[in-house]
């Protein structure tokens, strides 16, 4: 089976990318920026300088062959879209109406779409969110990803597409940059506190999310894109479990086995205070379970992290 990744040089995409021609898949990255770091196979043509907002950048490629989109493409920060709507707009929205429009002239089966929590309406309790919880967006990022989400339901069934849709939390994990300070919540503290034994805050320590090693959001991908029988449904992908920032921080002390200052600063604005995932859907339909606790992820990336300042 051919995969086209949009988006296959960032985090999720090149994790799939990577994880998926090992076991055998023929990958097709479209990507509208480059990646040196990224190492390309036999099994993997990158096809760079291709951006989804663009139709005409997008109808350059002419695919024969039957296949399935993996749609991870977009601006993916909450915190970001208050800097620049109309660039969450193009990127999430455009962008998506015109990879179904290209996606029926390109024989293509099934698109799987790479979407967010974040699309929720905020729920401050211990209670988990499921697919039926209300949506109820707190950001233009969040806008835009259920409005994708819901182009891509009347859309591909109007295009006799089949679909799914993954609502993703905190992912972390071995690939994400350090150097972005916009994304992954683990990723921003790790790195903080291993280069200055300090982490600054924003918001209260008393917020909580789900945190899902890449690993994990790897093998729900996997499932689904074998997956036959259960179509035209939404996911959550996330480990099912609260995590407060405030324990968080304590998992990277003990893992750093060092001493972590905190400074707390004004939270970001569309910001959850609390949100974790309710993922007996996606294991009753599925038979997804997490593998990776809290702990186990931690040690992991942070290895990466430093083999990786290696070279």
């Amino acid at each position: 089976m051919l995969i086209i990744i949009t988006g296959g040089l960032g985090f999720l995409g090149s994790s799939l990318a990577k994880t998926l021609s090992k076991k055998g898949y023929k990958i097709i990255v479209l990507d509208k920026k480059k990646n040196k770091v990224f190492k390309k196979s036999k099994k993997i043509k990158v096809i760079e300088n291709i951006d989804i907002v663009s139709l005409k950048s997008l109808n350059k490629i002419k695919i024969k062959k039957k296949n399935i989109i993996l749609h991870c493409a977009g601006q993916p920060s909450a915190a970001k879209s208050f800097d620049n709507p109309r660039n969450d707009l193009f990127s999430n929205v455009i962008g998506t109406f015109n990879l179904i429009n290209w996606a029926k002239k390109n024989h293509t089966k099934k698109i799987i779409y790479a979407s967010t929590f974040n699309v929720y309406e905020e729920k401050i309790s211990s209670k988990s969110l499921k697919e039926t919880h209300n949506c109820n967006p707190k950001s233009f990022y969040a806008i835009s990803k259920l409005t994708a989400e819901n182009y891509i339901q009347v859309y591909c069934n109007f295009f006799n597409i089949k679909w799914n849709i993954l609502r993703m939390f905190n992912i972390y994990g071995p690939g994400q940059d350090p150097k972005n300070k916009y994304l992954g919540m683990i990723n921003i503290y790790l790195n903080m506190a291993k280069e200055n034994s300090k982490i600054v805050v924003k918001g209260s320590l008393n917020r909580f999310r789900d945190f899902v090693f890449i690993d994990d959001v790897i093998k729900a991908w996997e499932i689904v894109i074998k997956d036959n029988k259960n179509q035209g449904q939404i996911y959550n992908v996330g480990s099912g479990k609260k995590t407060s920032v405030k324990k968080l921080i304590k998992e990277i002390s003990v893992v750093l086995s060092k001493k972590i200052a905190v400074k707390i600063e004004k939270s970001t604005p569309g910001d959850f205070l609390g949100s974790f995932a309710n993922i007996n859907k996606i294991k009753k339909n599925l038979n997804f379970k997490p593998c990776f606790s809290l702990k186990q992820g931690l040690k992991i990336f942070n290895k990466w992290i430093d083999e990786k300042a290696k070279y």
